[in-house]
């Protein structure tokens, strides 16, 4: 099996060089030929956006989610060769290996929602850096959305020990209290969910040691046609929950298999906006809470390398642009 060397990621500071290591990588180019892509066409010339554009539009044939959740999105046909270089391509890319917070102070920490095992993995992982002194915080924030459970979250739920939630929000909320022994909130605002995608909710602790946590769940921008995108929950909890200043160094905690994507979208709607230190994690379930181990198929690597793909490219359209 092809091994490749590991890609360099973007890192806190913004680096337009990165961004053209990464696209232009070895093993992103054997993946769009394993693929039947041409990479001469599609790297033809020295614009890092035209390259973006083509590879945005190629991936189209790794979008296994179609609109669907995650957890419900049907596999793609592969054959035994593009197993094998999805696998090496996805750990070369950066997408299976985590590392632990470089820093020991950080002005906020941010763990990202998503399906059940993120409410409850992402929250323990930084409530033991938290509570066992490994990191000093101003504040905690656990972000996601009133997102109603899909497909086998509910069963989770239940494997989780987490009783009473039907979607993320409640899931968050609950592995929050859970993993940094939280009481009852000291405040509790919001617009609740029977308005569709407008609804947003933020509900604020105070841990054992002094520290504030909150659990908040973002609004659509546009919530007539969708609910939040993670452009939308970034800026929310930006302006909304964080009040972030230049200088903050901010503490993103995920699962592996988004760090890239998640990184490059943050340093679009945070880092640059707000003039903050970014610096991203990621997890894998199973470390944390055993009970919830994960194996990521082909598939899913496939689609959060377009999905790393589509946030680059929006990056490097805004750094275009600015």
């Amino acid at each position: 099996m092809t091994r490749y060397s590991p890609v360099r990621q973007l890192g806190n500071e913004v680096d337009v060089r990165a961004i053209r290591e990464w696209v232009a990588a070895e093993p992103l180019k054997d993946l769009v030929r394993m693929f039947g892509g041409d990479t001469d066409a599609i790297f033809a010339g020295d614009a890092v956006g035209a390259w973006l554009a083509r590879l945005d539009e190629f991936s189209e044939r790794w979008d296994s989610r179609r609109g669907a959740e995650r957890n419900v999105a049907p596999p793609l046909e592969l054959t035994a060769d593009q197993i094998l270089t999805v696998g090496a391509a996805s750990e070369a890319l950066g997408l299976t290996d985590g590392r632990p917070p470089q820093a020991d102070r950080y002005d906020h920490v941010l763990m990202l929602g998503g399906l059940v095992r993120a409410c409850v993995t992402r929250p323990t992982y930084a409530a033991n850096l938290v509570l066992s002194g490994r990191i000093r915080v101003g504040s905690v924030t656990a972000l996601g959305g009133h997102r109603p459970f899909r497909g086998d979250e509910f069963e989770l739920a239940r494997t989780a020990g987490l009783e009473g939630v039907s979607d993320e929000f409640s899931a968050l909320d609950a592995g929050t209290r859970r993993a940094f022994k939280l009481g009852q909130p000291v405040s509790d605002e919001g617009i609740p969910p029977g308005v569709g995608n407008a609804a947003w909710s933020i509900r604020t602790y105070i841990a054992g040691n002094g520290t504030t946590v909150r659990v908040a769940a973002a609004p659509s921008s546009d919530p007539e046609r969708r609910r939040a995108n993670t452009a939308d929950t970034y800026e929310w909890f930006a302006r909304r929950v964080a009040s972030l200043s230049a200088g903050d160094q901010l503490l993103i905690v995920t699962t592996a298999i988004y760090v890239p994507a998640q990184h490059a979208a943050a340093i679009r709607m945070l880092g640059l906006p707000f003039k903050v230190g970014i610096e991203t994690v990621g997890i894998q379930p199973g470390d944390v809470v055993p009970e919830l181990d994960q194996s990521f198929t082909p598939s899913q690597y496939l689609q959060e390398v377009r999905s790393t793909i589509r946030s680059l490219r929006e990056l490097n359209d805004h750094l275009s642009s600015a």
